[in-house]
């Protein structure tokens, strides 16, 4: 196996078990000492949302319950959030993640590790309440103290490649039958759909260095 681990992550940054899932994946890691380059894959969980809007409400209407139940669905994965040391608000904003796919995607030209950092940031941000990815101008703000170029950002939200770049995504995520996020590819080795116990990504990943050896 390589000296750094390649790991393809299809996610998506209103997914909040994504959010988790790479805390672990990246605890996992530094556990056992393995260097790993993450590549973000795009991945829109919710595509058909055209104005942002509550994201209590959102998930109600998406999954057809009352917002009580939707209220307390939240409160359990705050709590699962807050026990890995994450930040998490429950009263947030929901909308469409393309323009912050196409950002990821441009930052990914720069480099794997400049879209992993960014996409992680606005992740964190957009979970800890300080960061709406749904208004243009502060995204773009964001990217630009995240170390990107203005213009380039700018310029992704528009950029046909990088549109490509999103569609080709999500066509290899439905090829390998992915349903939802993270999904994660360990390696080109082992796939990991979900977000995994601490314990678990670690079997994981000790895995893979077996098939590598």
């Amino acid at each position: 196996m390589s000296t750094t681990l390649s790991i393809d992550l299809w996610t998506d940054i209103v997914c909040p078990f994504c959010y988790i899932g790479e805390s672990r994946l990246r605890r996992a890691l530094e556990r056992r000492g393995i260097a790993a380059e993450i590549r973000i894959r795009s991945f829109e969980l919710d595509p058909d949302v055209r104005e942002p809007m509550n994201v209590t409400d959102r998930l109600a209407q998406r999954k057809g319950l009352t917002r009580a139940q939707v209220v307390e669905m939240e409160g359990q994965v705050q709590a699962m959030a807050q026990a890995e040391g994450l930040d998490y608000v429950t009263d947030r904003l929901q909308g469409s993640t393309l323009p912050v796919h196409l950002i990821a995607q441009y930052a990914n030209t720069v480099s794997a590790e400049a879209g992993e950092e960014f996409f992680r940031s606005a992740q964190t941000s957009y979970f800890n309440g300080s960061f709406n990815p749904f208004d243009e101008s502060e995204l773009i703000g964001f990217a630009v103290d995240s170390g990107l170029d203005r213009a380039g950002v700018t310029a992704a939200l528009t950029d046909p490649d990088l549109l490509d770049a999103v569609r080709t995504d999500q066509q290899i995520a439905r090829q390998l039958g992915v349903q939802g996020v993270p999904y994660i590819l360990l390696d080109r080795k082992l796939a990991i759909p979900g977000a995994l116990s601490l314990e678990q990504f670690e079997s994981a990943i000790a895995q893979v260095e077996e098939l590598g050896s």
